[in-house]
């Protein structure tokens, strides 16, 4: 029970969208499997979307109950499809326009070899019924799917067959949240201030010095060498020398930042809750601080055909990065 307890915990602390997520959940074990490929009617403001990533030039969004919504006009208009699982899926990457995974909530794993439109269910009993959230492509066959209490998968055949690593230790019982290739190695954030890094592809793990205790929701590398590690409570940190020193960056909300990506235009965009979105134009050096306008959480991001995809809360939000310019503008007056 203690570490139920302490999943509760972290999802209601972290603000990740828990109300939605339980409710997206409500009934999975009971409802039959659904047909992949089937295209639903969903409006896409009212599904709960947890990732976002490219599938050549489509976009594919997953989310509550298993589904995933896909565009093909940089997400002008968007289709709902079904996968074969029921639950929520937190997590989604390709490895080119075809071929990719999706994960999630009870051990869900489902793949897709025509981008999206069709999917098949791959079972991971190691996993159950724990949550999976997130999935990462390592390049070209190679895999890894990771999650609650320190659970991490390996795939080198695309998805096909997974294989069980242990993350530093037996103990280590740590919720990872992603998983990010940085030059030949691999960078971990996970909860309570864990963080660890591998030179060897994922085969083992050097436990890494935090700057702080909270826990860490995203991780991303920019295009001058930085890295930065971000999320509960507004929480970013900064180095160039991949841990050994960190320079907290400024942010003035306690919202947790949940996801992030550096623009076409060099501008770094991380966002989160309650519409949080924090811009830097410096790489990561400072962030400046603005608010969607609904309001709702945000939990990935893509970019696609001039305009930023955000998922989340409330579905697919499509944002100008000329309304970020004319923000940053406004705020400098």
């Amino acid at each position: 029970m203690k570490h139920w307890a302490r999943w509760a915990c972290v999802l209601v602390g972290a603000g990740l969208m828990s109300v939605s997520a339980s409710r997206a959940d409500e009934g999975a074990k009971s409802a039959p499997p659904k047909t992949s490929g089937i295209v639903v009617d969903i409006r896409t403001d009212r599904i709960v979307l947890m990732d976002i990533a490219l599938a050549g030039n489509r976009l594919v969004a997953v989310g509550e109950r298993g589904f995933t919504m896909v565009s093909d006009d940089s997400g002008k208009s968007w289709k709902a499809i079904g996968t074969p699982v029921n639950r929520t899926l937190t997590g989604v990457a390709f490895k080119d326009a075809k071929v990719g995974v999706a994960v999630g909530h009870g051990a869900s794993v489902v793949r897709t070899e025509d981008g999206g439109t069709t999917w098949t269910h791959v079972p991971l009993p190691e996993a159950e019924p724990e949550s999976l959230l997130g999935v990462t492509n390592l390049g070209g066959d190679h895999f890894v799917a990771y999650g609650a209490f320190g659970m991490y998968f390996d795939s080198t055949d695309a998805g096909r067959t997974w294989t069980k690593r242990m993350v530093e230790s037996e103990d280590f019982d740590r919720h990872i949240s992603q998983v990010l290739p940085v030059g030949s190695s691999l960078f971990m954030v996970a909860e309570s201030g864990a963080l660890a890094r591998s030179d060897d592809g994922g085969m083992t793990w050097t436990t890494m010095t935090s700057p702080y205790e909270g826990s860490y929701f995203a991780a991303l590398t920019t295009r001058d060498g930085a890295l930065l590690a971000f999320g509960m409570r507004g929480n970013v940190f900064r180095t160039t020398d991949f841990g050994t020193t960190w320079q907290q960056i400024p942010l003035d909300t306690k919202q947790s930042l949940m996801s992030g990506k550096q623009l076409a235009d060099g501008r770094i965009l991380l966002v989160g809750n309650t519409g949080l979105l924090a811009v830097s134009s410096d790489d990561g050096q400072t962030l400046e601080l603005h608010w969607a306008p609904k309001g709702k959480g945000f939990s990935g991001l893509a970019e696609t055909g001039g305009q930023v995809v955000l998922v989340g809360e409330s579905g697919i939000t499509l944002l100008d990065p000329a309304w970020l310019t004319a923000k940053t503008a406004a705020a400098g007056k």
